[in-house]
């Protein structure tokens, strides 16, 4: 986990006390080393957190002759054999890091690089030998990077929105109709932000530099969802998730794991169990004092199984206060999904217990339709070509009426836009199968755009860095190709991956019905919590919302009359 910031900046718009603020913003993430540069006409900003070779990871790093230079975060699992090939060919190293092997596979290949990279990154590289350069992205959009035009005609990027506003001309301006998305989405769909002129990067994209000049992102890896007939081989899988765990165990820091005792994370806990020397594994798991929202008796269950240390993380309606806060401060953007707080709170217990490495089962739910939404629908709905409009309305979080009684001006634009932006999104996937086709949109929009971002961020703000196995792109893209019967099928999903699991659980443990880590915010807000929501509910800015009809639905929730949970949880998060 580290944190960049560029600027690609030719016309010396900015100063390095610009720069230094940026990165400061930001310092956060790597808590370790900090270094920033002005190199030809680019400036290069990194904060370190030391997880590989603490000793010689210094960034901006730069090859033997002083000629090209690179700022990274992320990491690249496959860097030894990298490593391995370069040194065959000549190329001195002066580190362990896997930093280093940016430096020399690009004065080997320059762009091709990215084709023999296996990990998670942003790094930008700078070639002052033949006066070019690379910004790129890994291929699912783990690692975050948002970029900006300068005022000048330049190009500014960083690992978050805040680092790119402390400079000027960038991010001063609230895209109100961008915000009006959260309502709709719980999120704003990349590549769209709150703050007019900032985007993210694609997933699976860089940009090229010369000395004047950069070009538009170019697209280096796609998910290829068009399914396979073979039958599935659970012997291929078992071998590529085993090499992608063993490949991830590569650290010189403390590591644990995130358990729920969900099909994911029980399947990562049996993996490290084969294969992590460092016994017992520490494991960290939610507990919560409203029995039906509490899973720490599965995260026991497979604790118990395979002997591992497991710290129950207790959180409750005291939580939600400043969790909420701190999730908004660190994701720049509101989200209406809770969960943040929920991720952030794992991440201060293991933070304080002094590790650093957190492994977690992110992936394979947006892949295979795992979620409790998409089995509710493809339940009922398999039709080839199923209405976009019946699956929007099963995700939306608030329909068309609490809109228009709701928001109002550029907000209230926004969300009515939404169903637009959602059919233009899979316009690239309707030959496929629906299955498919809701996984393009999640893993496209909702991966990148939200779930990465949790555990991005509030791992980020507590010096955490994730490690997902699933996300070893050469898993996922197996997951992807499955055929859709082996995703989901009969309102089941995840078919395969639970049937792969049951070599080491039970059949009960595998199919029970799907719960996702979430609070009971619905109910706080009708009682400890109900001052609070009230008085931030009251201070959304009245030129786009309707505070009395706010208050009215707030009301009628508090007294049970109807459960608007889902739409004042967006509202709590705009407010803040």
């Amino acid at each position: 986990m580290c944190g960049l910031v560029g600027i690609f900046d030719p016309q010396q718009g900015y100063s390095k006390n610009h720069v230094d603020q940026a990165i400061n913003r930001i310092g956060y993430r790597g808590i370790d080393e900090r270094g920033v540069e002005r190199v030809g006409p680019t400036w290069m900003a990194h904060v370190r957190l030391a997880v590989v070779d603490p000793e010689n990871g210094h960034q901006p790093m730069t090859n033997t002759e002083g000629s090209v230079h690179v700022i990274f975060n992320g990491e690249i699992y496959n860097h030894k054999s990298i490593r391995k090939d370069l040194e065959a060919k000549g190329y001195i190293f002066k580190s362990r890091c896997d930093t280093e092997v940016l430096i020399h596979l690009w004065q080997e290949k320059r762009e091709s690089l990215l084709e023999d990279l296996v990990g998670m990154f942003v790094f930008f590289i700078w070639d002052s030998a033949t006066s070019s350069g690379i910004l790129a992205r890994d291929r699912q959009g783990i690692k975050p990077c948002y970029v900006s035009s300068t005022p000048s005609g330049g190009l500014a990027f960083a690992s978050e929105i805040k680092a790119l506003r402390c400079l000027p001309g960038i991010g001063e301006e609230i895209d109100y109709q961008s915000l009006g998305l959260v309502h709709v989405f719980n999120y704003v769909p990349p590549p769209t932000t709150c703050f007019k002129g900032v985007t993210h990067l694609p997933p699976g994209s860089y940009i090229l530099f010369t000395r004047e000049r950069f070009s538009a992102p170019v697209k280096y890896w796609s998910w290829d969802l068009e399914p396979e007939s073979l039958e599935p081989d659970a012997e291929k899988f078992d071998a590529l998730l085993s090499q992608a765990v063993k490949s991830q165990l590569d650290f010189d820091v403390r590591g644990c794991l995130f358990l729920s005792g969900g099909v994911d994370s029980s399947i990562i806990a049996s993996q490290l169990d084969r294969h992590w020397d460092r016994k017992p594994i520490r494991a960290y798991g939610l507990t919560c004092p409203v029995l039906e929202y509490d899973e720490y008796s599965l995260a026991t269950s497979v604790a118990q199984q395979f002997s591992i240390d497991l710290k129950a993380v207790s959180y409750g309606p005291e939580d939600v206060i400043q969790g909420l806060k701190a999730s908004v401060l660190h994701a720049d953007q509101p989200h209406g999904d809770f969960s943040f707080i929920l991720i952030r709170k794992l991440c201060e217990q293991a933070h304080a217990d002094g590790y650093v490495v957190a492994f977690n089962g992110d992936g394979p739910d947006e892949i295979m339709g795992g979620f409790s939404h998409n089995e509710a629908f493809f339940s009922r709905q398999m039709r080839s070509n199923f209405p976009l409009r019946h699956y929007f309305q099963a995700i939306t979080y608030m329909d068309p009426f609490m809109q228009s009684s709701l928001l109002r001006g550029d907000v209230a634009r926004g969300a009515n836009s939404a169903e637009e932006l959602f059919n233009s999104y899979l316009i690239p996937y309707r030959n496929l199968e629906p299955v498919s086709q809701i996984a393009a949109y999640e893993l496209t929009r909702l991966m990148p755009g939200n779930n990465l971002i949790k555990g991005d961020r509030m791992g980020a703000s507590l010096s955490i860095e994730g490690r997902s196995p699933f996300l070893d792109h050469r898993v996922s893209q197996f997951l992807s190709k499955l055929p859709v019967r082996a995703k989901l099928s009969g309102g089941v999903g995840k078919r395969f991956l639970k049937e792969y699991g049951l070599h080491s659980f039970d059949e009960s443990h595998m199919y029970r019905k799907k719960s996702m880590p979430t609070l009971p915010i619905g109910e706080w807000i009708k009682s400890p919590l109900k001052s609070w929501a009230e008085e931030k509910l009251s201070t959304l800015n009245p030129d786009f919302y309707d505070v009395d009809a706010v208050s009215e639905c707030f009301s009628k929730h508090v007294a049970g009359e109807k459960n608007y949970t889902r739409e004042l949880r967006t509202l709590l998060s705009v407010s803040e």
